[in-house]
């Protein structure tokens, strides 16, 4: 659990700084890279796993190992970040302009810092979350961001326990299933590699990011549908591959880039928390609902399926706002500058 845990501290740390070093346009055309690289070190990271599992526990000294050359590979992130001034304050006050006065001082105060010095105050670990929970609570943005990434949790876990109870009630053998998990994976991970490096830049570029993060809630509403009606493993690979590939090729660079119009203090210190904290509410949210309604429906898949479609419309509906509004956002931010 504390692995998971670092694991997502560390990407969402990551994706701040790569964030804080890039516009809108620029990670339009070059997030789907940064993601590819996630993708293909899962990968190798399964492919390697696999062949040397002879190593047994020792498998832990590489992880550890590549983990440092990720940290000390992140110092590099830094060595071209612009000092930023007061070029975010339009945007600040656009999306506060509901609130009070000291409320705002407070959120643009380090605003001219440099994202060493905004991430290393020497601050308790639960003062700089109590931090980041209130930039969230001050922003009515960072709010739809968190109401946008706890449906998107929700939904995700929802399809998961889905995609397990219908493989479990259709492939009778644990080794088949294992086989049939991991065949599933692989295949959409290849799809999603070459979509990355391929489609992601161009799709943002010309579609824009309300059409890129408004695709998953969609797909996932039919995907839902589908499952709803046939209920099979053939429906649950089909549906998982559409899924997960509109997922990391197209919405969730759309996400990062939500983060691109925010102030450098928030994109290090709520980001983290709503990557973190809200993602880990949604699957919570996801588990409890989905056993209730298990329960309920006494097993009933297909209709298990239909109780999550007023989730997912929404999860469209906060994709589409928010869309507009980062659009909106991005405008005012080259305006400023």
């Amino acid at each position: 659990m504390m692995i998971a845990l670092l694991n997502l501290i560390t990407i969402s740390s990551t994706w701040a700084r790569v964030i804080d070093v890039m516009d809108t346009e620029s990670g339009s055309r070059l997030f789907g890279f940064v993601g590819a690289g996630a993708t293909f070190g899962q990968l190798f990271g399964s492919l390697f796993a696999t062949g040397m599992a002879w190593m047994g526990p020792y498998l832990l000294l590489v992880a550890a190992l590549l983990m440092e050359l990720a940290a000390q590979s992140s110092k590099r992130i830094n060595k071209d970040i612009p000092h930023l001034s007061e070029e975010l304050s339009p945007l600040r006050k656009a999306d506060l302009d509901q609130h009070n006065e000291a409320d705002e001082q407070i959120a643009l105060a380090p605003r001219g810092s440099s994202p060493k010095l905004s991430t290393s105050v020497a601050k308790p670990h639960l003062w700089a979350i109590l931090d980041g929970l209130w930039l969230i609570l001050s922003s009515t943005y960072l709010l739809y961001v968190s109401l946008f990434l706890w449906l998107s949790a929700v939904i995700s876990s929802f399809f998961y326990f889905q995609k397990v109870t219908v493989i479990a009630m259709t492939v009778a053998s644990p080794v088949g299933r294992r086989k049939l998990f991991a065949q599933i994976n692989s295949f959409i991970a290849i799809f999603i590699l070459a979509g990355q490096l391929s489609l992601t830049g161009r799709i943002l570029t010309v579609a824009g990011i309300t059409t890129a993060i408004c695709a998953a809630p969609l797909f996932a509403f039919v995907n839902l549908v589908a499952i709803a009606v046939w209920p099979t493993w053939i429906a649950v690979a089909v549906s998982e591959t559409l899924r997960k590939v509109v997922t990391y090729v197209v919405t969730r660079p759309g996400r990062e880039l939500l983060f691109t119009v925010v102030s450098q203090e928030e994109k290090y210190k709520a980001k983290i928390c709503i990557d973190v904290i809200v993602q880990r509410l949604g699957d919570a949210t996801a588990a409890g609902l989905y056993k209730l309604l298990f329960n309920t429906l006494n097993g009933k898949t297909s209709t298990v399926s239909l109780y999550a479609l007023p989730v997912c419309l929404l999860w469209i509906f906060t994709a589409f706002h928010l869309g507009r509004r980062q659009t909106e956002l991005a405008k005012l931010q080259t305006v400023s500058t």
